[in-house]
């Protein structure tokens, strides 16, 4: 499993498990998010903490959902990135589309 949720309020936190480097990886993620859209949810926040690496299998899918969830008035957040994480938001310049926020 690459993903935990749990509610906070009106906001689901998605806590990504293991690094999302692979195939697999990716589509599990995927469907989380997914499965959050499908429901109506607005507010997610990815919570990148327990990892070190993502690669395009997991940025293609948060530009893909940062899409949808925008497309019906959501949001998606990250709570604050680690120096790994934040050096591949950085350079991807996804830190000025995803906001960064404390959960």
């Amino acid at each position: 499993m690459t993903t935990s949720t749990e509610r906070r309020g009106d906001r689901v936190i998605v806590k990504i498990l293991r690094d999302i480097d692979d195939l697999n990886a990716g589509e599990e993620f995927k469907a989380a998010l997914m499965e959050l859209y499908s429901k109506g949810e607005k507010e997610i926040v990815i919570d990148f903490g327990e990892i070190s690496m993502i690669n395009s299998h997991g940025i293609g899918k948060i530009l893909m959902f940062y899409r949808r969830f925008k497309s019906i008035g959501g949001n998606i957040y990250v709570a604050p990135l680690n120096d790994s994480i934040r050096e591949v938001f950085e350079s991807l310049m996804l830190d000025n589309l995803i906001p960064e926020i404390k959960v």
